[in-house]
């Protein structure tokens, strides 16, 4: 008789309601990457974690499977090294988590920003940055080089990430939200950045992911949810903020108004922008020429980015850094370093 694959074991625990452990889901996704499985058991086994409903101990274990896996960096860097990698899914915006994480690299926060293209808007993080004229299709040695010569670089999920080739064509087959396209995504970086300003998509990840960052050992982490559906820091309704700092876990709100930004109406910043219209937006924010809500909502999230890099003690004060930063033409000057080293 010829033994079950882990991945077959697994779909047989998870129908009946029962957990995988870590060592299952390990060896679930060595068989993936190794080829071993179908895309019909990729397709069950997603199907039958989703039905059951994941423990976070399981997402941590896929996720932290999932990082030893993928084709990893170890840049050395002065500081914490920080990732705004989002689940994406939430009110569409122009791309907010790209423009910041430029304003924190500017401010001396070291970024790796881990993303992809998107599934669920016309313009993802891969989309504007090819706009604004970033090589986006960098090998891991480039990337570790760039992080390490300016400080930013992006880290294309596709190119750092095999297993997520082979999952990608079955979830999509069965059209089912799945946790390797949301919640799994923002926590395999592949520099194993361990700082990290990530939107969600709803508000009850508001809770569950934060106690995932823990077990994973994350340094300092928010993970936010606006009111109003933003999967962002908004300026436009409450915040609900889950943060991780050295193994202590919170739950809190924030408004704008506490840091000295207006409240603005959702339309100012929504909208399904293009790629290029994407990279106007960031382009004229960083030249001083738009000074709104647009560029409000860009200086509170950048203001979390510098706080979770731990280079300033609260977001008021992350805001006063990034508004320097734009200010000054540092902002500007680290999106023209970023296009040229990037092609270099």
């Amino acid at each position: 008789m010829v033994d079950k694959l882990a991945i077959q074991q697994a779909i047989g625990k998870l129908s009946i309601h029962e957990n995988i452990s870590g060592e299952e889901a390990h060896n679930i996704l060595v068989e993936i990457k190794d080829g071993k499985t179908t895309e019909v058991q990729i397709a069950g086994f997603l199907a039958a974690l989703t039905t059951k409903g994941p423990e976070p101990e399981e997402i941590a274990a896929i996720a932290s499977s999932m990082r030893k896996l993928c084709n990893r960096i170890t840049p050395k860097v002065e500081g914490y090294l920080t990732d705004t990698c989002g689940t994406g899914g939430g009110v569409t915006s122009f791309n907010i988590s790209t423009g910041d994480s430029i304003i924190a690299a500017a401010a001396g926060v070291p970024i790796a920003k881990h993303g992809s293209r998107s599934i669920s808007s016309k313009s993802g993080s891969a989309d504007v940055l090819e706009a604004l004229g970033i090589n986006i299709n960098l090998k891991p040695q480039q990337a570790e080089d760039l992080i390490e010569k300016i400080g930013i670089a992006f880290l294309y999920a596709p190119l750092f990430h095999p297993i997520m080739h082979k999952v990608f064509p079955p979830e999509n087959a069965l059209g089912v939200k799945t946790i390797f396209y949301t919640i799994i995504g923002p926590l395999i970086n592949p520099a194993d950045a361990r700082s990290h300003l990530m939107g969600v998509y709803k508000p009850d990840l508001v809770k569950v992911v934060p106690s995932i960052l823990k077990d994973m050992d994350f340094t300092h982490a928010m993970v936010v949810h606006s009111v109003d559906g933003m999967d962002e820091v908004s300026i436009t309704s409450d915040t609900m903020v889950g943060e991780v700092n050295r193994g202590k876990v919170e739950t809190y709100k924030i408004t704008p108004e506490e840091f000295g930004i207006k409240r603005a109406s959702i339309k100012d910043v929504a909208g399904d922008f293009t790629p290029q219209e994407n990279a106007e937006i960031l382009k004229t924010i960083f030249l001083g020429k738009e000074t709104g809500p647009k560029r409000d909502v860009l200086l509170l999230n950048a203001a979390g980015v510098c706080y979770c890099g731990d280079i300033v003690s609260d977001i008021g004060e992350g805001v006063e850094v990034a508004k320097n930063m734009i200010d000054e033409g540092k902002a500007y000057q680290k999106l023209q370093d970023f296009i040229k080293f990037s092609n270099s």
